[in-house]
């Protein structure tokens, strides 16, 4: 559309100029001929009187097919020539007196047939009071028209052929600069629903960053599908073990006759279910926490106000436990794109840890600070963990050696994919003067939302 929009411009512009062009060719043998035929008017004893130039008729000639008109008249009295022949629009004083210095130019119709008219005032300066005398030479446009369509016509053609040529050209560029985008989606409609290998394509180096976009994106889905395999292998024998140890305690206890033994049974029973049960709430967590990354957008988190809110929420469970949780916010706002639901998720798991490896009548401490580096930190004084075990705890059911209560093993799983999503690392220091620090770092946070 612009490429025809801008032939459309360039072809009134030619026929404009081409109209102008043959109109200024013939007006000065209009212009030539109108001089000379005022030099032809003279008053004699008799009157006015006019000697036809020859000369001016023969300028004219040169449009052999054109026909010429004129009309003279002194102080408004027809003198000779064409009475009917058509008056000039009306100018201005300035227009007026310049007009007697040199013809005035028009366009009309004469007899039902456009004519170019040629106007000049001349004064007879002779006599007393001056006398006016007015001349008006026509011409059809015979001629004209024609070499208008001479200068046009070429000019047309030339720009019908560019026209043509670029939507060729363009026709021809977006087919080959769509090609590749084809390409690729007729690769990937082929490939089978688990085919989620890259994609090795003959592409342009324009379109090679969407092929790498592509790549990474299968990249991405491949991670996602071997991580949720992964996960349900591991999560479906861990749960098939409290499972079976259910079935057991449960026919053990059916049968057992002794009163105490019974109760025993029962108490580890309840204690399978809790584990169970805990086991099945951090799947879900994790479930839901991974379709969280793919969906939600991170928005503006205060974390002072967030920490504060987690743990007035695990303070009464602490308590149940005889430990206490101290709480210290940073000196100034730390704000943070993050998705709520998640860091609290994460900050619940670290600091349950923290309690329940927490021995009794101590206290867990949660602060956060933004010097050296923007972090939150997570104290407690319970046995620690040992330097070689540090990482194997973020691995998915992986249970120390030092722990002391009921777990999933993906607490701090599920810590780390929490923290790793916000750009943020958790790092784990020996506390003084016992048990352990979680340093949670984050990389990048304001004072302002």
């Amino acid at each position: 559309m612009v490429l025809i929009g801008l032939s459309l411009l360039a072809t009134g512009f030619m026929v404009s100029y081409s109209k102008k062009t043959a109109d200024r060719s013939y007006d000065l043998m209009l212009n030539s001929a109108i001089l000379q035929l005022a030099n032809a008017v003279r008053h004699g004893e008799q009157g006015f009187m006019v000697d036809m130039p020859v000369s001016a008729f023969a300028t004219l000639a040169q449009a052999p097919e054109d026909r010429v008109f004129y009309r003279i008249s002194v102080n408004g009295s027809f003198l000779t020539g064409y009475a009917a022949l058509p008056t000039p629009p009306p100018t201005t004083p300035s227009q007026q007196s310049l007009t007697q210095q040199q013809p005035v130019f028009f366009d009309a119709l004469f007899s039902g047939e456009p004519v170019r008219v040629a106007r000049l005032t001349r004064l007879n300066t002779e006599r007393q009071p001056h006398d006016e005398i007015h001349i008006e030479l026509a011409q059809t446009r015979l001629a004209r028209e024609q070499l208008k369509d001479e200068i046009l016509y070429p000019a047309l053609k030339l720009i019908l052929g560019l026209l043509f040529s670029a939507l060729l050209l363009l026709g021809l560029g977006i087919y080959y600069a769509l090609r590749p985008f084809t390409l690729i989606a007729r690769a990937l409609a082929r490939r089978r629903p688990r085919d989620l290998t890259p994609l090795l394509l003959p592409v342009p180096k324009e379109t090679l960053p969407l092929l790498h976009t592509i790549n990474h994106f299968i990249a991405r889905q491949q991670q996602m599908l071997e991580r949720m395999e992964s996960t349900t292998s591991v999560a479906a024998h861990q749960l098939r073990t409290p499972l079976a140890s259910l079935r057991a305690l449960s026919e053990n206890a059916r049968d057992e006759q002794d009163a105490a033994k019974r109760k025993t049974l029962l108490a580890g029973l309840i204690e399978q279910c809790d584990q169970l049960s805990l086991t099945v709430n951090h799947l879900l967590n994790q479930a839901m926490l991974d379709h969280r990354f793919h969906s939600q957008e991170l928005l503006p988190l205060e974390l002072n106000a967030l920490a504060k809110k987690v743990c007035l929420a695990l303070a009464v469970p602490a308590l149940q436990r005889q430990v206490e949780l101290s709480f210290e916010p940073a000196t100034s706002p730390l704000w943070i794109q993050g998705d709520e639901i998640a860091i609290t998720q994460m900050l619940n798991n670290l600091i349950d840890n923290a309690v329940a490896h927490a021995p009794v009548h101590t206290r867990v401490e949660i602060l956060l600070r933004t010097s050296p580096a923007p972090a939150m930190l997570i104290r407690d004084l319970g046995p620690g963990i040992p330097h070689e075990e540090r990482e194997k705890v973020f691995a998915r059911f992986y249970r120390g050696s030092q722990h002391r209560y009921l777990g999933s093993g993906l607490g701090m799983a599920i810590a780390r994919d929490v923290a790793e999503h916000h750009g943020a690392g958790i790092h784990l220091h020996d506390n003084e003067p016992s048990g352990l620090e979680v340093e949670i770092r984050f990389n990048t946070y304001r004072s302002t939302p």
